[in-house]
């Protein structure tokens, strides 16, 4: 700290030890049981989706991401370490005067202001020296790093004697920042807050933005204080009372609420001191005992878990109409692959494989050695081997096969894309699941057919006695079964006059009975059949895959409001020991301590010990009392430039409780 009480940024130490404070007392025992149910829903919250557009989807993704981080920024951390001073943050839209007023406050220009926007990058925090260490290594949002120059990312903590003792001051990025990552650090940093100062303008405290955020903090059971600035002193009266109607209206009718007018800067950039006195008493009433400051943190934290039920509610109910579009989306799934299983199926028995080129390639091999070869190895005068011109031929009819059988599955995968996608499009959410989709069956869909068809006839070989694929010894044996794998059920190839044994042949019916009527090459037939239908099912398995998978991608898990629920009734069971932790005691009598008693400096952050000292002091200025109402301009007044400040007559309630 500087010799003239000034501000101070320091590099610290680690612990309070190497930091020069005093010893801390012990520090009262933390509920163990509510922080674990907090855990528990955390972690459920982790599970909750809600990608399709629903109704209510993108409310449950802002009440689910605002729970979550209020659960790890603020409720667990105030609830492990219970003696850690209350945070006031002082947050708004853009221009609000947020910074001059914590600058004005703290008696120094610590947070920049002025017209450029955004102004706070960075938030800046601002305690007492006695609470610096605290703040240094604890305190709400553990995951924010703490840091002496305001870089990106972290929060900025100082130290100066203007603040009262036992709070923290905040000056958080504007809400309506045109940087996203501003608004959400605002965001979490105003749902990490004991207290929220909740600043506005005569020009625009009206706009949605605000009210959005004030019943925000009614749902989330936040204290609540308001400043108006940049008032005009002739509509003082009438701005300030529809102010305070509207707060009424919005359940926030007790919340404290501060007017500052017009008012002229002075050449650090800070308001004069008027005008601010009144928020500066109110804040130095707040701070003065630990009950005082153990009341404060005690009713935004009562109110907070108090909200969770309702706003797991919502969590939960969204979560099951998510769970229920998807299976509905899912139920399609199914009935439109069966049905192209039976297409694929139906298309083999009808002969579609054998058609087209690969007759004519059939009576190329088969008029040119092929058949010869198999009748005469059943004759015992041939080996039965293909070689030569023959191999290539039976190479061309086996490509023929190949090529029917990518054409019928590409189809048949088409048709069932197109129909399913085209039933899911007919909603907002099967149009949103659909979109990545695209309208034809996967990329992969012609690959893993071909796959199939060659490992198909592979096999077909390999039970023929034949070669490795794509060799030359391919058993003469092997294509009549294939041929007949892909016949039409009760058919026989087309036949043609053909050379055996250096005569002309005519293939009638009768010879080509001869080789395809044969019991083990029809045998052999129906087992390569059920082989390649059993082959293109699994592609077609596949296929389908690649729709569950989407709307499994899309889905919450499974269990998800079950584990909400559960996680709930174990903080409702435990939120007494709220109250315990944080009770105050019974007046102790005539002889006790008064109310300005105050445990040593080394003791300040105990309240075990505070607690027991202290009768509970009165947070309300009396009415009557002179209070000028409020802080900042919209935009900070330029240095030397004509205004008025105010000074008013108002009443100041203590903050008002979140409902």
């Amino acid at each position: 700290m500087t010799t003239d009480g000034g501000v101070r940024a320091t590099s610290w130490p680690t612990t309070p030890e190497k930091s020069g404070l005093p010893a801390r007392a012990a520090a009262p025992t933390p509920p163990r049981q509510l922080v674990i149910g907090l855990e528990a829903l955390r972690v459920a919250l982790a599970d909750t989706r809600f990608e399709l557009p629903l109704r209510g989807a993108d409310d449950a993704v802002g009440t689910a991401s605002s729970l979550a981080s209020q659960i790890e920024d603020y409720l667990i951390p105030r609830l492990s370490r219970p003696e850690t001073p209350p945070l006031l943050v002082i947050g708004g839209s853009t221009g609000g005067g947020k910074s001059t007023l914590l600058n004005t406050l703290v008696g120094e220009p610590v947070s920049p202001a002025g017209v450029l926007r955004p102004t706070t990058r960075s938030p800046v925090l601002v305690c007492h020296p006695d609470d610096f260490g605290t703040f240094l290594i604890g305190g709400p949002l553990p995951s924010l790093p703490r840091s002496a120059d305001g870089r990106r990312g972290s929060i900025r903590v100082l130290e100066s004697d203007a603040v009262p003792r036992g709070l923290a001051l905040v000056d958080a990025p504007d809400v309506d920042s045109v940087e996203s990552e501003n608004r959400q650090l605002a965001g979490r940093l105003l749902a990490a807050a004991d207290l929220w100062i909740f600043v506005t303008t005569a020009a625009r405290y009206a706009d949605a933005l605000p009210w959005d955020l004030l019943r925000a903090a009614v749902a989330r059971g936040a204290s609540v204080a308001v400043v108006l600035s940049r008032v005009n002193h002739l509509a003082h009266a009438t701005v300030s009372t529809h102010l305070r109607e509207l707060l009424r209206d919005e359940g926030l009718g007790a919340a404290p609420l501060f007017v500052i007018e017009q008012s002229t800067l002075d050449e650090r950039g800070l308001l004069a001191e008027q005008a601010v006195r009144s928020l500066r008493m109110w804040t130095t009433r707040l701070s003065e005992t630990p009950a005082q400051r153990l009341r404060i943190v005690r009713q935004t934290l009562t109110g907070a878990l108090a909200s969770i039920s309702d706003r797991v509610d919502v969590l939960a109910d969204a979560t099951r109409a998510q769970r229920e579009t998807v299976a509905t989306l899912r139920s399609s799934i199914g009935s439109i692959f069966s049905a192209a299983d039976a297409k694929l199926r139906s298309g083999i028995a009808d002969g579609v494989l054998f058609r087209g080129d690969v007759v004519g390639r059939w009576q190329e091999y088969a008029g040119n050695g092929g058949l010869a070869a198999i009748l005469e190895a059943r004759s015992g005068k041939g080996s039965g081997t293909l070689t030569g011109q023959s191999s290539i031929r039976a190479s061309r009819v086996r490509a023929g096969l190949v090529g029917g059988v990518v054409r019928l599955f590409t189809s048949v995968a088409d048709e069932a894309a197109a129909e399913l996608l085209g039933g899911w499009r007919k909603t907002p959410p099967g149009t949103a699941a659909a979109e990545p989709l695209g309208d034809r069956a996967s990329t992969d869909a012609a690959k893993n057919a071909e796959e199939a068809a060659r490992a198909w006839l592979d096999g077909i070989d390999g039970s023929a006695g034949a070669g490795p694929a794509g060799g030359g010894g391919r058993r003469a044996a092997a294509l009549p079964i294939a041929i007949a794998a892909a016949l039409e059920d009760g058919t026989l190839p087309v036949g043609r006059e053909v050379d055996i044994a250096g005569g002309t042949v005519t293939l009638s019916a009768e010879l080509l009975a001869e080789v395809f009527e044969d019991d083990e090459v029809r045998a052999a037939a129906h087992v390569a059949r059920a082989d390649l239908l059993g082959r293109l099912s699994a592609a077609l398995a596949a296929e389908q895959r690649r729709y569950t998978a989407r709307l499994d991608q899309l889905e919450p898990a499974a269990g998800t409001v079950d584990r909400l629920r559960d996680a709930v009734r174990h903080i409702d069971r435990h939120r007494g020991e709220v109250a315990a932790l944080f009770a105050e005691p019974a007046p102790t009598g005539p002889s006790g301590p008064s109310e300005s008693s105050e445990p040593p400096a080394e003791t300040t952050n105990a309240l075990a010990s505070m607690l027991a000292t202290l009768p509970e002091p009165n947070l309300d200025l009396r009415p009557g009392a002179s209070a000028d109402d409020g802080p900042v301009d919209e935009a900070p007044a330029q240095k030397g430039e004509a205004a008025t400040v105010e000074s008013v007559t108002t009443e100041v309630p203590a903050p008002e409780e979140g409902r």
